[in-house]
């Protein structure tokens, strides 16, 4: 620490000394940081886990996180994103990634990325996404990895997309042994965002995504800042009152550069789960998907659901009552008081959310056996 009384020529009170050194430095700090981030714009190396591109077409990209261990788990991990973010949220900076965090435990992870949707992809559905896309992402993680079992890890939609399938009719499902739902709806009758901002103008949204092919990225951003003003609001102020610390502001750039790279949501995607979630056939049994019967009670799988107490979008009731529905003897909700993005990208999640994960996942992922295991052969689908 600088020797502030002695270059600041300063005659202090003893007792005040410590608090007042402690703020120059802070005042300093901030100048520092402010300055370098107003010349650089980036503060982060990019120094974020080493991965490797399996597969590749326009709407499934498959990628492979190289394992850090001499050994892994034998059953290895798939993150699923939801579909109107990037795949950021599990990767933002090497200090604050899920990613990382499983692989420096020992896990073999994979992440599907459902890339950028345009207007020539108006037309995709949930369908397309669950049972082609998504089933191409576990099919080659499984062939990749040489292992009978898969772990799905899915935040928001992605969660309630792994749900759904490991709960498909067809055979795929027995490839499921764990199921991460994080965030993600699976009874949707008491959705009050929903309840408020779309349902009573469903013939208006309707509209508008049939206009634009799309519910436009811009307008979803706008929605997840009106969901949480005062959060919003805050955020000035807390960049301020905390530009002194340099990690901090890592990830709060890499946070803010996530929360405002949205994408668009395909229009008979949303039109699809707009009807789903009318219905709340997920819960019925009624939904099918490519002609095949989605049921709840299909799924077997290992059960791990987190929901937030403050989410203003998804709330923790649609998350939990996954338990009456599924077949799985081993099921587990936990609460926190997080909202809707912070319980996956916050660094209180870091120490809470991530690390049940990591914990839960260790007695649930079958031995630990040599990385060598992995195939190094290119996947095709």
């Amino acid at each position: 620490m600088l020797n502030y009384k002695k270059l600041l020529n300063l005659e202090i009170p003893k007792e005040y000394e410590s608090l007042i050194y402690d703020q120059i430095e802070k005042t300093l700090l901030r100048a520092i940081n402010g300055l370098e981030l107003v010349v650089k714009k980036d503060l982060s190396s990019k120094d974020t886990p080493s991965k490797k591109l399996l597969y590749q077409e326009k709407h499934i990209n498959l990628y492979h996180y190289l394992p850090k261990n001499k050994n892994i788990y034998s059953v290895p991990v798939v993150l699923v994103p939801p579909l109107m973010i990037t795949t950021d949220i599990f990767d933002l900076v090497q200090e604050h990634s899920l990613a990382n965090t499983l692989i420096e435990n020992g896990f073999n992870v994979y992440l599907a990325d459902f890339g950028k949707p345009d207007q020539d992809d108006a037309h995709l559905k949930i369908d397309d996404y669950v049972l082609n896309f998504l089933y191409r992402a576990a099919h080659m993680s499984k062939k990749h990895s040489n292992a009978e079992h898969l772990t799905l890890l899915g935040y928001c939609l992605g969660g309630s997309f792994s749900t759904i399938y490991a709960s498909v009719s067809l055979d795929i499902k027995n490839d499921i042994k764990n199921v991460i739902n994080i965030a993600g709806p699976v009874d949707l009758k008491n959705l009050s965002f929903f309840n408020l901002i779309f349902k009573p103008f469903k013939n208006e949204w309707f509209a508008l995504v049939d206009k634009f092919g799309s519910l436009p990225k811009e307008l979803l951003t706008f929605m997840f800042k009106i969901a949480d003003p005062l959060s919003y609001l805050r955020r000035p102020f807390q960049i301020i009152n905390k530009a002194w610390d340099r990690d901090f502001l890592i990830k709060y750039q890499a946070l803010s550069n996530f929360f405002n790279n949205f994408q668009s949501l395909p229009a008979a995607t949303f039109k699809q789960c707009f009807e789903i979630i009318l219905s709340n056939d997920l819960i019925s049994g009624k939904l099918k998907l490519s002609d095949q019967n989605i049921n709840l009670s299909n799924l077997q799988a290992n059960y791990l659901a987190f929901g937030g107490s403050l989410d203003t979008f998804i709330s923790p009731d649609s998350i939990r009552a996954a338990q009456k529905y599924i077949s799985s003897r081993d099921f587990q909700y936990i609460e926190l008081p997080f909202g809707h993005l912070s319980i996956m990208g916050s660094e209180r999640a870091k120490h809470t959310v991530w690390k049940t994960c990591v914990d839960w996942l260790k007695t649930r992922s079958g031995e630990l056996v040599s990385k060598d295991v992995i195939s190094h052969v290119s996947m095709s689908a």
